[in-house]
């Protein structure tokens, strides 16, 4: 009975289910939120090349539709899906006198539930906004 109650053949195992668990949420967390930085980057790519080419385009009339496109060319795979572009003027009379803000949004699914639980869904929403002088 001693060698019984002294035996520790299953503790590792043990151990193991104990542990499996929190390691699986912490590797599932690294993902997600690498993912959700890598689309995060791609996004503030997007406005920061958006913005340098409405700050020199010279045709304002369809000033919104080219940053568009032009950002929609610059942008990566996993945010061209759902990508929205605004182009605000700040002096619409004269243009070349003013500064140009345009805020890139985009939308991107979750890989795990970790990151379902924290974003409230099985997407998170990213924002970027940049601001250049006109000319």
């Amino acid at each position: 009975m001693k060698k019984f109650i002294l035996d520790e053949d299953g503790q590792a195992v043990v151990e193991f289910a104990i542990i499996a668990p929190i390691i699986l949420l912490i590797l599932c967390g690294i993902i997600d939120f690498s993912w959700i930085f890598s689309a995060q980057l791609a996004t503030n790519n997007c406005a920061r090349e958006g913005a340098r080419y409405a700050s020199v385009s010279s045709s304002y009339s369809t000033l919104e539709y080219d940053t568009s496109q032009k950002v929609l060319s610059v942008a990566t795979d996993n945010i061209k899906e759902n990508i929205e572009t605004a182009v605000v003027l700040s002096n619409t009379t004269n243009p070349s006198s003013g500064d140009v803000t345009v805020t890139i949004t985009s939308e991107i699914k979750t890989l795990t539930i970790v990151a379902n639980t924290i974003f409230g869904g099985n997407t998170a929403k990213l924002s970027s906004s940049v601001t250049m002088k006109v000319g």
